[in-house]
């Protein structure tokens, strides 16, 4: 028994016609027969009979309303409190960023959607890319602010924003010459990059592979900076992004962009599949893609 079932026939209970109520509830006279019949079948037991001067409502048919009208009357109730609640901008919302997004994103981001909501409250973490999609897929969090590509089996994604790699070259390197690289003009760099928990690292091995070589990893880092440190002392060629590459700038080093323009670092907001998501993700997924 399904409460369209009982909407139903109270209507018809209350129009005593079956043409009129399908007509006041915009289903076809047929649909609602249709569903007037699986609701007697279901329940064994006739609801209405036909007169001569039209349709009658059994017995049972009488109980039934008695006891449906406040059943249906409390389920609208509460799909209209449903209703008020998704409407509610309060609340607590937990956001994940990866290691590096917030630098990515505008600043006023955070700062800005507390002050446009004061009554959300706004918990942040920052993790590294695999971590921050396993606590969102574990519900630590509502959503995350991640390093594409995104596991589309288990996330909703929207790319929120794209920035692009770059080598950092010290001087003394012939390639600090070029104005940008091929994939295999690093064949025989010694390479210091993000280590393995981020997608970075293993999107810039993929892409060597595709190039015909198996990259030397010289050293790995889970923090940025160290890339930019290294290569400043000349220890190897770092891989980094243009826009951390333009806030942290050594005299000796030379950020030089790639040619393969599909290799890129994306900011994506993702959330998990097949669970509910709240009116206040909705409004911080808006937020973010309007800065």
């Amino acid at each position: 028994m399904e409460i369209k079932q009982l909407k139903y026939f109270l209507e018809v209970c209350k129009h005593k016609s079956f043409s009129k109520a399908a007509k006041e509830i915009y289903i076809t006279q047929q649909g609602l027969s249709k569903a007037i019949s699986n609701l007697e079948e279901e329940i064994q037991y006739p609801l209405f009979h036909n007169t001569t001067k039209g349709i009658k409502v059994t017995k049972y048919g009488e109980y039934l309303r008695e006891k449906s009208e406040h059943i249906v009357y409390e389920f609208d109730s509460i799909i209209e409190e449903f209703n008020k609640m998704s409407h509610t901008n309060e609340g607590t919302l937990k956001v994940c960023f990866s290691f590096g997004v917030f630098n990515a994103l505008s600043p006023e981001v955070i700062s800005g959607f507390r002050e446009t909501y004061p009554n959300v409250e706004l918990i942040i973490k920052t993790y590294p890319d695999s971590i921050c999609e396993e606590v969102v897929m574990n519900e630590n969090v509502d959503l995350a602010l991640s390093i594409g590509p995104v596991n589309e089996k288990n996330f909703y994604s929207t790319i929120v924003k794209k920035q692009w790699p770059c080598i950092l070259v010290n001087e003394k390197n012939p390639l600090s010459k070029k104005k940008s690289v091929d994939f295999r003009d690093l064949k025989n760099e010694k390479l210091i990059i993000l280590n393995e928990k981020f997608h970075f690292h293993h999107n810039f091995i993929n892409k060597c592979r595709e190039s015909g070589f198996e990259p030397n990893i010289f050293f790995t880092t889970s923090e940025v900076i160290t890339v930019h440190k290294l290569s400043h002392l000349n220890e190897g060629t770092g891989v980094s992004i243009d826009f951390i590459a333009n806030d942290i700038k050594y005299p000796n080093v030379y950020p030089i962009p790639f040619k393969d323009r599909s290799f890129v670092w994306e900011v994506c907001l993702i959330t998990k599949k097949g669970r509910f998501e709240s009116n206040l993700v909705e409004l911080f997924k808006n937020y973010v893609l309007s800065c």
